[in-house]
């Protein structure tokens, strides 16, 4: 799946290159990895920790609900984060011809290089690095402007694909997924103010 595969498709009630009427733009944020953030991890074990998260699938136990399946069966494209738990989620989601890969679509970059003597929950990690990187701190990791930048990309992506194919999906990570839903929303797509952000969250915008 490292190379780019598209799901080309036309409604049967449109005719070849006559656009849709309906625009809609779905954001989905992968289920829960493999890897857990409630596990404890000192400050300089961080790192670490956020890199086998990276690596990290979809736990086998969990199972996508159905009404994320329907959405993905009903979607004229989909794309995906190059991360293996949004690839995994896409393809436990039912996209069986695989979606359009894109790192862009990848999770925002905090800082997690911390003092060893502190230990704390990953996700308290994630937290206080978020915080962090909000406040303009972003040793060894991309900027809050820099991601600002990558967002306005993805939502140019999206949205050009939506206004030819009409239904778009993205499966990717809560961090980013909030941040183009805010930038879809200052463009004028009707949504939520903030998508689900619970593994497997599905949030629907449209115009």
């Amino acid at each position: 799946m490292n190379h780019l595969i598209h799901r080309p498709f036309q409604p049967s009630s449109q005719p070849p290159f006559q656009l849709p009427h309906k625009q809609s733009i779905t954001l989905i944020r992968h289920g829960p990895p493999a890897v857990s953030l409630h596990q404890q991890v000192r400050g300089h074990q961080f790192r670490q920790f956020v890199e086998r998260y990276d690596a990290a699938h979809i736990a086998q136990r969990e199972q996508p609900p159905v009404a994320a399946r329907q959405v993905i069966a009903q979607a004229n494209w989909v794309f995906a984060s190059h991360r293996p738990r949004a690839r995994h989620t896409a393809e436990l989601l039912g996209v069986t011809i695989g979606p359009m890969i894109d790192p862009q679509f990848r999770e925002i970059e905090f800082p997690v290089d911390f003092p060893q003597h502190f230990r704390f929950s990953a996700l308290t990690w994630s937290l206080i690095a978020l915080v962090l990187w909000r406040l303009g701190y972003s040793s060894r990791s991309e900027s809050f402007r820099r991601t600002r930048q990558r967002v306005c990309s993805a939502a140019d992506l999206l949205e050009g694909k939506s206004q030819t194919l009409g239904s778009v999906v993205l499966v990717a990570h809560g961090g980013i997924n909030r941040l183009i839903a805010e930038e879809l929303r200052r463009r004028g797509w009707r949504g939520p103010r903030l998508p689900q952000s619970q593994h497997w969250g599905c949030t629907t915008y449209c115009r």
